[in-house]
């Protein structure tokens, strides 16, 4: 605990820095509380992605032996990913990446040239793509929710078992030093009250 002094400018300090605190706690708890509500959603979102890609990944797996098939289109091609859109939103104060969809570039070709799983083949691929990189984007915005929820939790360990105890120690320390000192004082006066009590009698008893 670092040296205060032990006098009434010191006491408003603490106990104005101590009402801050308790203020400010509250809401840090509730962030805590926030940020643990997101990043538990984000880690159950997480695992329901991760059964979907692989669920559609051994289906595509099923069709392997017919990509080896000689086609006159790259059945991959139409994978290729164009562009990834996504935007920044606000999750219990932290600015996090939004998934928003895949763009695949786009390449005609003629039904009636293709196989009849060709379709569905291109539309489980491009699914498990879209999924990859929704999870790359949750990965993120988990990520970074997690180093806040850390962060958070280090501010209200800071406050509950370090700053607001001390704050309230030091206001302890000075009103007992205060009240000593209020103490002497008054047994000071009364002390020299009774001395020149004394004094003003024995003045007296000469006089006469």
């Amino acid at each position: 605990m670092a040296d205060i002094k032990l006098n009434k400018t010191e006491l408003k300090k603490q106990k104005t820095l101590l009402d801050q605190l308790s203020k400010y706690l509250p809401t840090l708890q509730l962030k805590k509380q926030q940020l643990q509500v997101e990043v538990e959603v984000a880690k159950n979102l997480l695992e329901t992605f991760l059964s979907k890609f692989e669920g559609i990944k051994n289906g595509v797996s099923q069709w392997y032996i017919l990509f080896s098939q000689q086609l006159s289109l790259n059945l991959m091609q139409f994978a290729e990913i164009e562009r990834v859109v996504s935007e920044r939103e606000n999750v219990a104060g932290v600015d996090v990446p939004a998934f928003r969809e895949v763009q695949f570039k786009k390449y005609d070709y003629s039904y009636f040239t293709t196989p009849l799983w060709f379709d569905k083949a291109i539309d489980e691929i491009q699914k498990l793509l879209h999924l990859r990189e929704e999870m790359k984007i949750l990965k993120q915005k988990l990520k970074l929710l997690e180093e806040e929820l850390r962060q958070t939790n280090i501010k209200v360990n800071l406050f509950e078992k370090r700053m607001i105890p001390e704050c309230r120690e030091n206001i302890r320390k000075i009103k007992i030093f205060l009240g000593d000192q209020e103490i002497a004082a008054i047994c000071n006066a009364k002390i020299a009250k009774d001395k020149l009590k004394r004094k003003e009698m024995a003045e007296s008893e000469r006089a006469s």
